[in-house]
């Protein structure tokens, strides 16, 4: 004879969601990083909050390992429409920066893993190649911490070399 649960009781006065996050991107991610969330059922609103857990253990989603992500989101008293069990696309904010120099990441050479270089437009037109430290990065962007300074123009489109 099999139990089933007669019923679920779901705690809606401390609103979390659940979320797998790949391994390859655990090391962006800890407790307190900001995150937006945005439920299918409501396209329109967006509530934020913070990841409360990272589970330990490594589980298989769709042929990938990930981890379990707990996230506490801040959701007004008047509230309502969210339910137990909705979907909802999360985005975690791996890091900010503020007031700080950005390069398409196109412009970003790998001289080796970590060590990145940029192609300087000189004053006399010529391209120089030269070191930079990046910080923060995403798929677009890359924040550079030293190396460049406002107003360098640079090349983002393949340079040969010799």
């Amino acid at each position: 004879m099999g139990t089933n649960p007669i019923v679920t009781l779901a705690d809606l006065n401390a609103t979390q969601v659940r979320f797998y996050m790949e391994e390859s991107d655990l090391d962006k991610v800890t407790v307190g990083n900001k995150v937006t969330v945005v439920f299918d059922a409501l396209p329109d609103q967006e509530f934020t909050g913070a990841i409360a857990r990272v589970d330990p253990m490594l589980v298989t989603v769709d042929g990938t390992s990930a981890a379990q992500v707990w996230a506490t989101l801040d959701v007004p008293d008047d509230q309502t429409a969210l339910l137990a069990g909705m979907t909802a696309e999360v985005k975690v904010v791996a890091g900010e920066a503020y007031k700080t120099l950005l390069v398409p990441v196109q412009a970003l050479r790998e001289l080796a893993p970590g060590q990145f270089a940029v192609f300087v437009v000189n004053e006399s037109g010529e391209l120089k190649i030269r070191p930079v430290e990046v910080g923060l990065r995403d798929f677009a962007n890359a924040q550079i911490l030293s190396g460049l300074e406002q107003g360098e123009v640079i090349s983002t489109g393949t340079v040969e070399t010799e």
